[in-house]
């Protein structure tokens, strides 16, 4: 009888242990997306910034110095998330290894260089943009995002670190290219072949993300890229007002990132539920 009783204290034991530890494990997971999501959004605010700052440069080096101001600003403001960014990854107890200490050099290093034309300043911001959207990536993956049990949420957060993330970078390529040309009032072959690849590759990813984005969001980005298509096709994107371009496609851009933004409220609250 004895051993009878003590047989079933131990299930009933070794059962509440399990549950216990499948709790904690939930629990643990939950904190974790979270820390996750909130070093995503820190990455993506830089990543934003950076590529406005890419524009403007372009914009400025073609000879449009009232840019300038708006230059300076953003400067301001990445250096501030840049160490909000180091500081996270040193308080965090699982720290991402993306390498925020060597993408702030870059920067600065980006930053004291001399760019002689709009082009060596583009392919130096593109290169560092390339490295932070990696960094999204990572980040998702060490945090579980990207390997959650839900196989909701792993969708919802590849789309949303990757695949809208890459799609925002592709327009703010559209961005920075129609401000050089507007700012030199002048349209190469060579920029002509860029910009209608990359139109061609917003458009061929559009299709297929369409469900996240609000119709009035949409019809405001489609109208955009038709502005820059026929504008490059016809070269009258050289007589458009610089400031006019950069002012609507960082509108259509930060729709995007609000867009990425609303997934990672979705996938907070799914983790959540």
């Amino acid at each position: 009888m004895i051993i009878i009783i003590s047989t079933i204290f131990l299930c009933f034991f070794l059962s509440g242990l399990a549950t216990l530890r499948y709790y904690y494990s939930l629990k643990h997971s939950r904190e974790m997306t979270l820390k996750g999501i909130d070093a995503l959004r820190q990455l993506l605010e830089i990543i934003k910034l950076i590529q406005q700052h890419r524009a403007l440069h372009s914009g400025v080096l073609n000879g449009n110095q009232d840019f300038k101001p708006k230059l300076q600003l953003i400067e301001s403001d990445l250096a501030h998330r840049f160490t909000t960014l180091e500081q996270f990854q040193l308080n965090s107890s699982n720290p991402f290894e993306v390498g925020i200490k060597a993408l702030k050099a870059r920067w600065q290093n980006l930053l004291n260089q001399t760019h002689h034309s709009a082009e060596e300043s583009f392919r130096a911001h593109s290169g560092m943009i390339g490295r932070a959207l990696d960094g999204l990536w990572e980040i998702a993956d060490k945090y579980g995002l990207t390997t959650n049990a839900d196989p909701d949420v792993r969708i919802l957060a590849t789309q949303m670190v990757k695949t809208v993330p890459e799609l925002t970078e592709s327009l703010a390529q559209i961005r920075g290219l129609s401000v050089q040309v507007a700012s030199r009032h002048e349209i190469s072959s060579d920029k002509k072949l860029q910009l209608m690849y990359t139109l061609t590759r917003i458009e061929e990813r559009l299709s297929s993300l369409q469900q996240h984005f609000p119709s009035s969001g949409l019809s405001k980005l489609q109208d955009f890229l038709s502005v820059v298509r026929s504008g490059t096709e016809d070269a009258s994107l050289r007589e458009q007002d610089p400031e006019y371009l950069f002012k609507e496609s960082t509108q259509v851009i930060d729709q995007l990132y609000d867009c990425i933004l609303n997934g990672f409220k979705t996938i907070n609250t799914k983790v959540n539920g």
